[in-house]
């Protein structure tokens, strides 16, 4: 079977800046995000993939905003240093012929997903590269996520049976424990006082959300409580947390076909 492998750019050079030292040419322009992104998109080539593409954020605002106004608020700004590296990335793998993917109002792991569903739907593996848990909902029977695990030399490649193994939990379960636990990085609140150990709990107990906010009544205590009140939350939290997997992209599947001769030796 064919496979595609797509990169979630932010993730993987947010990651290599974080884990590896600062690095300049001699004129002082900063490269150690771009060292690291390169030094794993060369292993990851060695997988031979048919198609290859990296998608990125594009600045402003995403409908994640307008369904909640104070989506990823407060989050740091970027350095400066890390943000200079971005289009310097793009032009590179334009360089290299590697397709690049970007969509106003549309995350990275959205058009990963997006993709996801393409390959699905015309018969190829996907193998999604980031750093995000949240992509973890978008394992299928022919759709795996490899995760950076620390940094960005540890990985591991999660099939259904390595995320039950992990989690106990199905793809699809990953969003309700987001709508349970929320996610401080994104600002998505979820139900107070509720962690990953509680909201596993609760799932292991009722199975779905949904059923863990109708049989709130049964849940002991200010658990019980908290559960009940904050049952829109919950919910809202669940849409914010859920990968939209037919974002508007202008590239087809076999727009990104990989073309190994491009590669530097």
């Amino acid at each position: 079977m064919k496979q595609l492998i797509a990169i979630d750019g932010n993730s993987l050079l947010h990651r290599a800046y974080h884990a590896l030292p600062p690095m300049t040419t001699r004129d002082g322009v900063p490269t150690g995000a771009l060292h690291g992104f390169l030094s794993m998109l060369l292993k990851l080539v060695e997988r031979e993939p048919d198609y290859l593409v990296v998608a990125f954020d594009m600045h402003g605002p995403t409908f994640r905003h307008e369904q909640y106004e104070a989506y990823k608020a407060g989050r740091r700004e970027t350095d400066e240093d890390l943000r200079a590296q971005f289009p310097v990335l793009k032009d590179i793998l334009k360089e290299m012929g590697i397709a690049v993917c970007e969509t106003p109002r549309y995350e990275a792991d959205d058009i990963l997903g997006t993709f996801a569903k393409k390959c699905e739907s015309e018969g190829v593996d996907a193998l999604l590269v980031t750093g995000d848990r949240d992509a973890l909902q978008l394992i299928g029977d022919h759709t795996h996520v490899l995760m950076t695990k620390k940094g960005i030399s540890e990985t591991i490649e999660f099939d259904r049976g390595v995320l039950k193994d992990q989690y106990g939990l199905d793809p699809d379960r990953m969003r309700d424990l987001k709508g349970l636990m929320g996610d401080n990085s994104d600002n998505i609140p979820g139900i107070p006082g509720v962690g990953e150990k509680t909201a596993m709990k609760l799932l292991g107990e009722y199975g779905t959300l949904e059923n863990v906010l109708s049989h709130a009544g049964e849940i002991k205590g200010k658990l019980g409580e908290k559960v009940a009140e904050n049952a829109d939350s919950a919910r809202m939290s669940y849409e914010l947390g859920t990968i939209c997997t037919n974002a508007p992209i202008s590239l087809s599947v076999e727009d990104c076909r990989f073309h190994p001769e491009s590669m530097p030796n």
